[in-house]
């Protein structure tokens, strides 16, 4: 029996699903979240960029054949519209590394936009951030003597 895609009212309800089907690594419901569109668009940290569902899929189901994605989002910045949501986000994503469990820290922009049958992602593009990425921390420029 195939599932019906869910329907989101919010942007931030179909943020919410993409990052926890990540974090699952179900590929069904990270599917299900994507605009049925042959325009759209993602691009993973240092990858290439994949256009269309199909390509999309086959990526996340590479991305998913070793479980879930530890990550979580921090900092957002969103602007949003009656019919476009653009989400700009930190993601901190855990990973093993050789010095134990590692953070590291991509910026993401996913693009949602409002359709009859509520709100999909139609972009996510995630690029290893810089050496200071969190807005939230405050930058100390006193100088001590």
């Amino acid at each position: 029996m195939m599932r019906s895609a869910p329907v989101f009212s919010t942007a931030q309800a179909a943020e919410e699903a993409f990052y926890d089907a990540m974090q699952r690594g179900d590929l069904p419901e990270m599917m299900s979240l994507w605009a049925d569109d042959d325009e759209a668009v993602c691009v993973h940290p240092n990858g290439a960029r994949l256009v269309g569902v199909q390509a999309i899929r086959a990526s996340f189901e590479e991305i998913f054949a070793q479980g879930g994605v530890d990550v979580r989002i921090a900092g957002a910045h969103i602007q949003q519209g009656a019919m476009i949501a653009v989400h700009n986000v930190i993601e901190k994503i855990l990973v093993s590394g050789r010095m134990g469990t590692e953070v590291v820290e991509c910026i993401a922009t996913n693009v949602y936009v409002n359709s009859p049958g509520g709100w999909h992602i139609v972009l996510h593009h995630a690029s290893p951030a810089g050496e200071r990425s969190d807005p939230e921390l405050p930058v100390d420029t006193s100088t001590l003597h």
